[in-house]
């Protein structure tokens, strides 16, 4: 493992760490909210058994923390997609010059791709517990959460500059209050991000047109099946031209007892990770 610096064109530092060699297939992981780069770590290492380069890095604010940052930067979840997320597909292809370019994203990481001003360089989209944030798509008790949480808790506990997500059993750490503030403002909203209310382009979701790998897991109420579909739905023309291949999986069915929002990326569920190489080696 090599650890990189890349620079934003906002001029934020974000810290990567990069598994494999330059000029293979590569993966880059767009993690879910609140969560560390070791939860990726052995997938990562397990991709290099397979001749698979990953990238790993953290949106700013996060995990690499709040005190480094330029003064006023934008914290907001719309700049981790716009200009993080670009810009470390753009530093994979300039340093790295995959053989193939995916970008796996893992809950709200599978929601941003659209935001990429690159995203056509992309050959290959990997969906893990990747959902549309409506809460409509929930069960009662699903939605009653999430009403809770975007409509009350966020909006009393974000205050200032940070949001203590620990409080609320969201990660270990804070999180810029940004951040938090325009997540639950997508949640508050009918059709979540992709609600005409906000004004966002959504043609990079709707005329994606690579093919797109989706898992989602039975016993993951973080990400229930009528929230995956209605993200996959976004993808309009991939779906159209048949490019989406959807696994919701029964953990039993694997030999496991649980796999729910995170249990993708531990080494039990390694079965599907060489489902998932396998896909990769064949773009």
């Amino acid at each position: 493992m090599e650890l990189a610096t890349i620079m934003t064109t906002d001029q934020v530092r974000l810290q990567a760490e990069v598994y494999g060699e330059a000029g293979q297939r590569t993966l880059v992981i767009n993690p879910a909210i609140g969560v560390k780069r070791r939860l990726y770590r052995p997938l990562a290492e397990y991709f290099t058994t397979q001749g698979i380069t990953t990238v790993l890095y953290n949106y700013r604010g996060m995990e690499d923390g709040l005190a480094e940052l330029p003064a006023g930067v934008d914290l907001s979840t719309l700049a981790w997609g716009r200009l993080d997320q670009s810009a470390v597909l753009a530093w994979t292809q300039q340093q790295l010059q995959p053989a193939k370019l995916v970008l796996l994203g893992h809950s709200i990481g599978g929601q941003l791709p659209g935001f990429a001003t690159n995203i056509q360089a992309l050959d290959g989209l990997i969906h893990v517990a990747a959902q549309k944030g409506d809460k409509r798509l929930w069960p009662t008790g699903g939605y009653l959460k999430l009403f809770l949480l975007w409509h009350v808790l966020i909006p009393l506990l974000a205050r200032g500059h940070t949001f203590n997500a620990k409080v609320l059993g969201l990660g270990g750490y804070p999180w810029p209050a940004a951040a938090a503030l325009q997540w639950a403002a997508w949640g508050r909203q009918r059709e979540y991000l992709f609600n005409p209310a906000f004004g966002y382009d959504l043609r990079p979701w709707h005329q994606f047109d690579r093919p797109l790998l989706s898992w989602g897991f039975s016993d993951d109420h973080m990400a229930p099946e009528p929230a995956i579909d209605g993200l996959l739905q976004e993808f309009k023309t991939a779906h159209d031209h048949g490019h989406i291949a959807k696994h919701f999986i029964e953990p039993h069915s694997m030999g496991l007892k649980h796999i729910g929002h995170f249990g993708f990326f531990k080494p039990e569920a390694k079965a599907l990770w060489q489902t998932t190489a396998t896909w990769i080696l064949q773009l």
